[in-house]
């Protein structure tokens, strides 16, 4: 679930202490097989496979259209840098080179209740797909909500390569289908009070959902946090659809009957 979702689910105060326990244990199971699958395709996430040798790196590596790409990142990078980052439009090249070693940030959004309060919702089974930074998702977030002081360098980093890993999935659809033959579904999300910058995130093919706006206000109450950690529906967990079956399914159906085999 996230921001755009509509109302939230018919829960009792008792089913959701025991779907948080389900929910924590689901979400292991995913981080776990999704972190194997990134450890294997981290060469797949070169920058320098789009960009060539606007990328720092040793040797020289000759990408069509990397010149393109380039513009293409500048446009989304310096669009980002505007509110609420204020970051000076500026990209050096070469570009600094970028680990592989792809992190996993929970997605978060603010939600706000009937009575007016805002509530900060972790979607569990959906992460953001980031390459290294001394910045994750929620602190990015934290910093800029309360406007604290921050390491400019930090966040034009943080902001950069938000970006690139963005011009990734525009430039090599193959990746998104790669996911989704996994059965994590790609998506490209905006968060309304980080502006512009654009997020890649992952979603486990399992649904999580927010309770009512009454559950959620006694839970962030009883728990002294202005945050909630949505929870596994069952039902749909327990009929997890699978792209592949389906379609195989599909050309079953619409194949011609016959009364014998040869």
């Amino acid at each position: 679930m996230n921001e755009l979702t509509g109302a939230g689910q018919p829960i009792s105060p008792e089913q959701l202490g025991h779907l948080h326990g389900i929910t924590q244990q689901v979400e292991k199971v995913c981080r776990t097989q999704l972190r194997s699958y990134l450890d294997a395709m981290a060469p797949l996430f070169r920058p320098r496979r789009i960009l060539g040798n606007h990328m720092e790196g040793s040797g020289k590596e000759s990408v069509s259209g990397a010149d393109q790409n380039l513009n293409d990142l500048r446009e989304v990078f310096f669009k980002a840098c505007e509110r609420p980052f204020h970051l000076r439009k500026e990209l050096p090249v070469p570009l600094e080179s970028v680990p592989t070693q792809l992190e996993l940030n929970e997605w978060e959004y603010t939600y706000n209740i009937q009575s007016g309060r805002d509530i900060t919702v972790v979607a569990p089974l959906t992460w953001v797909l980031a390459y290294p930074s001394a910045y994750t998702h929620s602190m990015v977030r934290q910093f800029v909500a309360s406007k604290q002081d921050r390491d400019t360098e930090g966040v034009r980093s943080f902001v950069l390569r938000a970006s690139l890993m963005h011009l990734m999935f525009v430039k090599l659809p193959d990746l998104k289908q790669l996911f989704e033959g996994l059965r994590y579904r790609v998506e490209v999300r905006r968060s309304p009070l980080l502006g512009d910058l654009p997020f890649v995130t992952l979603s486990a093919p399992v649904t999580t959902v927010r309770p009512s706006d009454e559950l959620l206000s006694r839970a962030a109450t009883l728990s002294g946090r202005s945050g909630f950690v949505e929870v596994v529906d069952p039902e749909q967990a327990a009929r997890i659809n699978d792209p592949l079956q389906a379609e195989i399914s599909q050309i079953l159906e619409s194949a011609p009957t016959t009364s014998t085999y040869n």
